[in-house]
């Protein structure tokens, strides 16, 4: 693949422009609030963003490190990267092009004494976390209550994915049922033993990070100043740690604008 490089003097939009249509070209250029694109898949969403965050690094508007681009796959990520180096070439290096839960992993790593973790705290996948919550039922006997380490798995990634810690899940539970009772205990042992071993399973990842940005306002002010522009390829607007992450990476930096894309609601 041949790589182009944008040398002062050439015309940068019509080569960013190219083959765009009308509304796309918008997109591209668009500058001020926050833009929100809804489009079908194979419809170029993928394109305008690339071409997007080149025609800010042609025309300097911003430098590589202040862009924040967020796909849902490292090979998205990857791929989106490939697209921007080929049209600017190597201006695009120092850019953040991660996945959420990857762009978290990087900032918890950064701030994980603030947290109370070493910086190279492990992060468990689902087999993990399963191997936890099966000796966590054996010894509650919880089996009686035919709780299965998928099933308690599943109700403490839904708490979390709300942004819900064990603490506040006791708060909204129902202590009065059994079930319930004891699956407030699961959660709460899963979460001590996860902090014994420096842990984070892969649902704490984007909701520590929120939980950082809110108790530590400095941190978050220097992660807003940072990233400049952030852009979210197929945004899902049903995700409420998700929402919240970006909520507080743009709420008190004007400057900064976010270009959202998903798929349109049936």
């Amino acid at each position: 693949m041949t790589q182009m490089t944008l040398e002062f003097g050439d015309d940068l939009d019509a080569r960013l422009l190219a083959g765009l249509n009308p509304q796309q070209k918008q997109a591209v250029l668009h500058r001020g609030p926050a833009l929100l694109i809804v489009a079908g898949a194979g419809s170029g969403k993928t394109s305008v963003l690339t071409r997007r965050i080149a025609h800010f690094l042609a025309h300097k508007e911003l430098w590589p490190s202040q862009i924040l681009a967020i796909t849902f796959t490292n090979k998205a990520a990857a791929e989106m990267r490939e697209r921007v180096k080929h049209l600017i070439g190597d201006e695009a290096s120092g850019m953040w092009i991660k996945t959420f839960h990857s762009a978290c992993v990087a900032i918890l790593r950064r701030e994980a004494d603030r947290l109370g973790h070493d910086a190279n705290f492990t992060i468990y996948d689902s087999g993990d976390s399963r191997a936890i919550l099966k000796r966590i039922i054996r010894d509650l006997g919880a089996d009686i209550h035919k709780l299965t380490p998928a099933g308690a798995a599943s109700v403490i990634s839904n708490a979390k994915n709300e942004l819900a810690d064990a603490e506040s899940f006791a708060r909204n539970s129902d202590l009065s049922d059994p079930v319930q009772r004891v699956l407030v205990e699961i959660f709460e042992r899963y979460q001590a033993e996860l902090r014994r071993n420096n842990a984070f399973d892969f649902d704490d990842l984007i909701a520590e990070t929120v939980y950082l940005f809110r108790a530590f306002p400095d941190v978050a002010a220097a992660y807003q100043r940072k990233f400049r522009h952030i852009l979210v390829d197929e945004y899902q607007d049903t995700n409420r740690a998700q929402y919240a992450l970006i909520h507080e990476l743009t709420s008190r930096c004007l400057s900064s604008t976010t270009l959202l894309t998903r798929e349109p609601v049936s």
